[in-house]
């Protein structure tokens, strides 16, 4: 049964047993969307972290999931989605909150992502937790749209999400 209200919630490491949910999310979330391929292959690299977003009653109602390369000269967002029906309630930063605090732990000294610029819900997110706009990549996606770099350096991260 499906999870009216979700009130206590954790992050974890992805499972192939949360592949359909994931993949659910990823076609009704994006114009390109990710296939089971691909995020297999992230979860089998050894720099790659697949976390989901889980109710703490089941741990199989995936609310969302974040996909990042951990490596020594900065950590890469690949890809951060919320399920439709949850969105509004900051869940996306529950899960940021858990890639900021492994970069962190790490001594990795830097955050960065690649967003597309028609996605002002997202650069909002990301400017609010302290992500700086570096430039853009003109006809990065695709359909020809501009990707907006951002960078998070971990000297700039408030010591209360560490």
């Amino acid at each position: 049964m499906p999870m009216e209200n979700p009130k206590a919630i954790s992050v974890r490491p992805a499972t192939s047993e949360d592949l359909p949910a994931i993949l659910e999310i990823e076609r009704e979330s994006h114009p390109e969307p990710w296939s089971e391929i691909h995020f297999q292959k992230e979860m089998d690299t050894p720099y790659s972290r697949v976390l989901v977003l889980t109710d703490d009653e089941t741990d199989s109602v995936v609310l969302g999931y974040l996909v990042y390369w951990l490596q020594a000269e900065g950590t890469s967002l690949l890809n951060v989605t919320v399920a439709p029906k949850w969105r509004g309630l900051g869940l996306s930063r529950i899960l940021l909150n858990a890639l900021i605090n492994e970069t962190v732990r790490e001594e990795i000294p830097r955050i960065i992502l690649e967003v597309r610029a028609s996605n002002e819900q997202a650069i909002g997110v990301y400017e609010h937790i302290g992500f700086k706009r570096t430039h853009e990549r003109k006809g990065f996606y695709s359909n020809g749209e501009t990707a907006i770099v951002m960078e998070l350096k971990t000297s700039d991260i408030p010591a209360i999400l560490q």
